[in-house]
């Protein structure tokens, strides 16, 4: 490709981004010379009248973080172009390299300004063509985005319900158990959720796909609207960001409505566990114990440990309808974000050809996930002297770990199982401005049930 044919097309905007050096045209490879390695900086970038050119070919990075760091590019692209329809090439790179820069751009565009009395319009720049793969994806985003940034006195468990139901409803059939018949069948969560208002009562939620198929995949979402952290009250600033401890729910929702687009051969269910973890004299204590639906039973530790509760009646109902993958997500731990950062979520399996699966679709997507072991030599510290189990490690070390051995415990060891550990949130950086809810893990796990159930 040469300059005269860069120029030669109808579109007014040009968009040119470089991942291979051989198809940088000759006139522009001195600006490749001085390029840092593995650095974005002004010089990656050459703006003239209509055409920006886009230089990422001093970039070494694995495949994970390379396809990672191209969604990061369409952010930045985003914020970097001025006003316009914009004709985007990508040279060098596979499809789904070049699908995570459009992907990218189109999220920067979100915003959240339901509760703004002064709100700011979009601003008037566009792609010229976007798949309809990626208008799904940004679909998935946006409505994950929208529940996890909604504040606590708005989205209760009822509201996270309605809003999953609306969201799913012409694919899905709904119900939901609440009160008396929670208590008797799901004891846990009916526990964890005693402590707040009548308003916000705890949820059982299940979602099943219309279409019937023998082969069946259970995905469980931890929905707690708001963690106080119950008598074992959470710090002022370890609270302040606790709306968000739905964000494995609205990660579900997201990845079943992904998968509703799909033609799989499998059923999709999809459990939601939705609690207000409050404080109140109806609220559960330290060394309370309970009967699970399993019918072990457990002892509580700490009521701040309150998801991995909720998730083990949810584990136990989906391994009961003996399917052939169950998948959770929760924003479970803080050990999670100690050893892995905002970005990266964690996930545990009890299955290694599916942790080799899932390895594999994170990284030809570009989405993070990155494995832990379940260290059985741990389980001796979720022993209880008074219960079956306790629902917290007795160290203070490895406490990811200690909580996905917790799930374990309500798994047939013969079903295939994935447990994600994620942070729900994102905040600025030098791509991208915004700080809010994030979708994380979805894109990996639908293309990975995608490729298992064909």
């Amino acid at each position: 490709m040469n300059s005269k044919k860069r120029n030669n097309s109808k579109n007014k905007n040009e968009l040119f981004v470089y991942l291979d050096p051989k198809f940088v045209p000759a006139d522009l490879q001195k600006f490749c010379k001085d390029l840092k390695q593995n650095q974005l900086d002004e010089k990656s970038f050459l703006k003239k009248s209509n055409e920006i050119n886009v230089f990422l070919t001093n970039f070494d990075l694995d495949k994970l973080q390379m396809n990672f760091f191209l969604l990061l590019i369409g952010k930045r692209l985003y914020n970097f172009c001025d006003t316009g329809n914009y004709n985007l090439k990508i040279y060098g790179g596979d499809e789904l390299q070049k699908s995570n820069i459009i992907l990218g751009w189109e999220l920067e565009k979100y915003k959240f300004q339901k509760f703004k009395t002064v709100t700011t319009e979009e601003i008037g720049k566009s792609l010229t063509l976007v798949p309809k793969d990626i208008k799904n994806k940004k679909e998935a985003y946006f409505f994950i985005r929208d529940l996890i940034n909604s504040p606590p006195n708005i989205l209760g468990p009822n509201e996270i319900y309605h809003a999953a139901k609306e969201h799913l409803n012409d694919d899905y059939v709904c119900k939901k158990i609440t009160g008396k018949k929670l208590e008797k069948t799901f004891p846990l969560i009916s526990v964890v959720g005693a402590g707040a208002s009548k308003k916000n009562k705890p949820i059982f939620a299940s979602f099943i796909s219309k279409t019937k198929k023998k082969r069946k995949i259970f995905i469980i979402g931890k929905g707690v609207s708001f963690d106080t952290g119950g008598l074992n009250l959470k710090t002022g600033v370890g609270m302040s960001l606790m709306k968000k401890d739905m964000g494995g729910a609205a990660n579900a929702i997201g990845l079943a409505k992904l998968l509703s687009k799909k033609n799989l051969n499998a059923e999709v269910n999809l459990l939601l566990c939705l609690v207000e973890n409050s404080v109140s004299d109806n609220a559960m204590r330290p060394s309370d114990i309970y009967k699970s639906r399993s019918g072990q039973f457990i002892e509580v530790s700490d009521t701040d440990a309150e998801g991995r509760l909720i998730m083990a009646d949810a584990l136990t109902y989906a391994s009961e309808k003996n399917p052939e993958l169950i998948i959770d997500l929760a924003t479970l731990t803080g050990a999670s974000r100690v050893a892995m950062g905002l970005e990266v979520p964690s996930f545990f399996s009890n299955n290694t050809t599916l942790s080799n699966l899932l390895n594999k679709a994170s990284t030809e997507t570009g989405d993070p996930l990155w494995q832990l072991p379940l260290w059985q030599n741990y389980n001796n510290q979720i022993l209880s002297n008074h219960a079956d189990y306790k629902n917290i490690g007795s160290s203070g070390f490895g406490g990811a770990i200690t909580a996905a051995l917790f799930l374990e415990k309500f798994i047939k060891k013969e079903i295939p199982w994935i447990h994600i550990d994620l942070m729900g949130w994102t905040k600025p950086n030098k791509y991208s401005r915004y700080e809010g809810g994030e979708a994380m893990g979805i894109i990996a796990l639908s293309k990975m049930i995608d490729d298992m159930f064909k």
